[in-house]
């Protein structure tokens, strides 16, 4: 008897060396099968983020078992769906947080990482919340604890988690401060509930920070900077203050640290990336997202901040701005 072997390609985004330079091209290879407690999605659109750059340099190491392919956030519809799966099914349309595997034509993942897509929002849209809005979520209220009229500092407050940030802290009722690279994206930030913003490329907003706050400080912290914003931090942190580093874009070595403030300020320094986080911690992430924010989407206080959306054949002008840090707010790419 012969069986039949059947197979299902799809194209992916696929990096290669070019010249010694890392490049992309669309390539074909073998759809990856859901398991009994995964679905495959058919991706529509993905967000991109920072770590895909830093994967495709190389910088960023993909976990163990993890699809190699680049992406981190999607939003399409459920085509295939695992016999353990509950609360989905085929037909819907469902946004997923992923360690991998998004700039594709199909991904699978664990039912316990799907969001529905709110019935307002499209694909394009739905793809910009994932990685940006649980990351903001996971910085602001899990680490850093964050309570109602503190006053948050987020640092790239026009970045994809800065939009999601502002709009999460000032919902919640906190005093948001931001620091941003432009006056353009000051007033950006303004407009989406920042408090008070800083341009930190003509302005010394350590200084101002702890002088618009009467020298009482910041309470939480948001720093994917790294570097000298660090000592900066400390220096207009709150007693008790919170600083929680998701990043280092501009350097991952801090050079001068006062240990002194630290103990005299009881601040807490804390580091976390969302990847690499285990199954159940990424889904008790999303369930407690949706229990504190579900009804913000519904009544539209919270949204996506979409900066443009480019079709999948331009990924590499997609990562290029990111890389000048021209964007306000998520890059979409489109997958047909």
């Amino acid at each position: 008897m012969v069986f039949a072997i059947t197979f299902e390609g799809m194209k992916y985004i696929e990096v290669f060396d070019q010249d010694g330079l890392k490049a992309m091209k669309i390539s074909e290879q073998e759809a990856p099968k859901n398991s009994d407690f995964e679905v495959k999605i058919a991706v529509y659109a993905v967000g991109v983020n920072r770590a895909d750059i830093l994967q495709r340099l190389g910088k960023y190491p993909v976990p163990e078992g993890v699809s190699p392919t680049l992406g981190l956030e999607v939003a399409g519809e459920i085509v295939a769906i695992g016999c353990q799966v509950q609360g989905f099914k085929k037909g819907d349309r469902v946004m997923a947080l992923l360690a991998g595997g998004g700039y594709a034509q199909f991904t699978v993942v664990d039912y316990r990482l799907l969001m529905p897509i709110p019935k307002h929002l499209d694909y394009i849209q739905a793809a910009g919340i994932p990685e940006v809005f649980l990351t903001a979520y996971q910085t602001l209220f899990i680490l850093g604890g964050v309570r109602p009229k503190e006053q948050v500092l987020i640092h790239a407050g026009a970045s994809g988690v800065g939009t999601a940030a502002i709009q999460l802290a000032h919902v919640w009722g906190a005093q948001v401060s931001i620091t941003a690279g432009s006056d353009e994206k000051v007033r950006f930030c303004e407009k989406l509930g920042a408090d008070k913003a800083y341009n930190y490329k003509t302005q010394s907003w350590s200084a101002l920070v702890w002088e618009d706050t009467e020298g009482k400080g910041i309470d939480v912290i948001l720093d994917c900077v790294g570097g000298d914003y660090v000592e900066k931090n400390i220096d207009c942190a709150a007693f008790d203050g919170r600083i929680v580093l998701i990043g280092f874009m501009a350097n991952a070595r801090a050079q001068e640290i006062n240990l002194a403030k630290i103990l005299q300020k009881r601040i807490v320094l804390k580091g976390s990336t969302l990847r690499a986080r285990s199954l159940a911690y990424k889904s008790d992430l999303i369930n407690s997202f949706n229990r504190d924010f579900k009804a913000a989407w519904a009544t539209k206080e919270l949204k996506p901040i979409i900066d443009q959306v480019l079709p999948w054949e331009l990924a590499d002008q997609a990562h290029q701005r990111m890389k000048q840090n021209l964007n306000k707010g998520k890059i979409i790419l489109t997958i047909s």
